[in-house]
């Protein structure tokens, strides 16, 4: 039935056979650039079915191209509507996989749709038989842009912005019903909006309630990991200012004990189709807001992420202090070990979630270098989430 109304949708819009198809290939790649290549979906890195319907890749990555969902077919097959596997995507046609496009937003019209359909009607093989082949995405060892608390070497598309919100439950999850296994209880958030300049430069602005820290980090991309290279490594540094904004009796907001510096280098890798590891050693410099001229604090953190099943991750860290450690103290809590936290990711596209079990109540780059309070051979642990969203505007 959806093929039947090919015909009768271009006939009812009054489709002039005598346009140019380099008209309508404009008009398509503009449908297609508006309405599906969005951040987070068929855009950037990496696109959602490796589909990536920007202007620039459109035609590489559509025509001639076998569908992932559904190998059979090709996305689209040059004058042959009916046997393009993007027109029944956009139709909603039965036996399709997955959800009809564009997903999560208004369906195309039957005058796009008509378009669509007499671009590839009018489109001769020989015309697009010279197409280069699409250029090769980047490898991501990790989905989001932290493991749980340590940065990946993952960057934001130049561009889009990117919001990220962390969440730890304050009380244990061993305090059982009486807090609802700690959901009940007080809770740190952590509040993020950054926006990519390029692909290669991230500048992120943040703010926790746990001492009012106020972050401000920059992220260079040094180097994606592709699929081939001979170093098979994405690399990557972070550098961040952090401020302790509370108001202390008898302080001054601006003292410089209450600011704090430190540097990350990042190194993650796909070690292979369903593993990523990250290495992430880290420098803190006036580590407690107590105290002037203490040691600065190194770390080596380490993460890894172990892909499961469909779009659902493993993910895993621990940022062991090599030197420097002061004790200090996170929400009333004293650091007393080494930070690490672990859970579940889920991934939709270049969107995000985490549910996390943490020894830290940290959040920001001072606060979990520093360590966590909950000692993991007592059993004691806190429950808490990460999402990231990137958004184009």
């Amino acid at each position: 039935m959806a093929f039947l109304f090919i015909g009768e949708l271009a006939a009812e819009t009054g489709f002039n056979t005598q346009q140019q198809t380099g008209n309508l290939e404009s008009q398509v790649i503009n449908i297609f650039a508006e309405n599906c290549a969005l951040a987070g979906c068929h855009a950037g890195t990496p696109p959602m079915m490796n589909l990536k319907l920007t202007e620039d890749e459109f035609l590489q990555r559509t025509v001639n191209q076998p569908s992932i969902e559904n190998p059979k077919m090709l996305r689209i097959k040059p004058g042959e509507p009916d046997s393009s596997y993007l027109i029944q995507k956009i139709m909603g046609a039965e036996g399709i996989i997955g959800q009809k496009m564009p997903f999560g937003r208004d369906p195309l019209s039957s005058a796009q749709i008509a378009t669509i359909i007499e671009w590839i009607k009018q489109m001769k093989a020989a015309d697009v038989a010279n197409l280069e082949a699409p250029s090769p995405d980047p490898v991501l060892p990790f989905n989001a842009w932290k493991v749980v608390n340590i940065p990946t070497a993952r960057m934001v598309d130049r561009g889009n912005y990117l919001f990220l919100i962390s969440h730890r439950f304050f009380p244990k999850l061993d305090t059982g019903y009486d807090t609802f296994f700690g959901l009940d209880g007080s809770g740190i958030i952590f509040l993020n909006l950054g926006y990519a300049f390029t692909n290669n430069l991230f500048v992120n602005l943040g703010r926790s309630n746990a001492a009012d820290n106020v972050q401000l980090d920059v992220k260079y991309g040094l180097k994606q990991q592709y699929p081939g290279n001979k170093f098979p490594v994405a690399a990557a540094v972070q550098t961040s200012i952090n401020w302790q904004s509370e108001k202390r009796p008898g302080l001054d907001r601006m003292r410089s004990e209450a600011f704090k510096y430190s540097f990350q280098a990042i190194l993650s890798s796909q070690l292979h189709e369903n593993v990523g590891l990250t290495v992430s050693p880290g420098i803190l410099l006036n580590q407690d807001s107590e105290t002037d001229g203490e040691d600065a604090l190194i770390t080596i953190g380490v993460g890894g992420r172990a892909h499961v099943w469909k779009s659902i991750s493993l993910i895993g860290e621990w940022v062991p202090i090599i030197s420097g450690y002061t004790p200090t103290a996170t929400f009333g809590e004293i650091n007393r070990f080494d930070t690490w936290g672990g859970g579940i990711e889920l991934s939709v596209g270049a969107h995000a979630f985490q549910i996390i079990v943490t020894n830290s109540a940290g959040l920001t780059t001072d606060q979990y270098m520093r360590g966590g309070g909950l000692d993991l051979g007592e059993g004691d642990f806190r429950l808490g989430f990460n999402i990231f969203r990137p958004l184009q505007f």
